[in-house]
């Protein structure tokens, strides 16, 4: 019985050496950059690496949804405004989940009510779930055939803060505040590139 306390407590010694080593690893390990290129809403292709020096405003959405998505341009439209000069050094990057319709001249026009610095992003299927995954964000469609629409889509709605070395530095939720998404900015504009 007593050899059986001694495993266990090396055991839990070996448990907790493991968890600690994870966490110093996780603390020291080189943030990841998440690099992928899309056609943007010009038709052109787009990398998110052209980017590097500007900090970027990353968020999935779609052209048809009814309100998260006009309500995030809008939000970060107020962003960029309250940043004042320095909005030249931000860049909004609107990822479809939606490319069967959304093509580049609906992205664009979507994007035209919008005073921003935007560019919409669409591609293949296989493309866009690819960034997607990289991300962490996701998206359901559902059919619905007695609608003109023929399908809904459910998407998730975290925002994506990248800084201008091309790393994820904040993830906000849809309740996030103009001010609080400013608050978490001004500071990467601050940081050498």
């Amino acid at each position: 019985m007593r050899l059986d306390r001694v495993r266990g407590r090396r055991w839990r010694t070996a448990i907790r050496a493991s968890v600690l080593l994870a966490a110093i690893s996780a603390c020291t390990a080189k943030p990841t950059v998440r690099d992928f290129t899309l056609t943007d809403h010009t038709g052109q292709p787009f990398s998110l690496e052209s980017q590097r020096g500007k900090v970027v405003m990353l968020f999935f959405g779609y052209t048809m949804c009814p309100d998260v998505c006009p309500t995030t341009l809008s939000k970060l439209t107020t962003v960029t405004a309250r940043l004042g000069t320095d909005r030249a050094q931000v860049k909004t990057v609107y990822v479809t989940v939606d490319p069967e319709r959304d093509s580049p001249a609906v992205l664009k026009a979507d994007l035209d009510l919008f005073d921003l610095d935007a560019v919409g992003l669409t591609g293949t299927r296989e493309a866009i779930d690819k960034v997607v995954a990289m991300y962490g964000a996701t998206y359901e469609i559902t059919p619905t055939p007695g609608s003109a629409a023929k399908y809904s889509v459910a998407h998730s709605t975290t925002l994506y803060i990248i800084d201008p070395a091309g790393v994820v530095r904040r993830e906000f939720p849809y309740e996030t505040t103009a001010d609080e998404i400013v608050a978490a900015i001004k500071p990467l504009l601050a940081s050498p590139r």
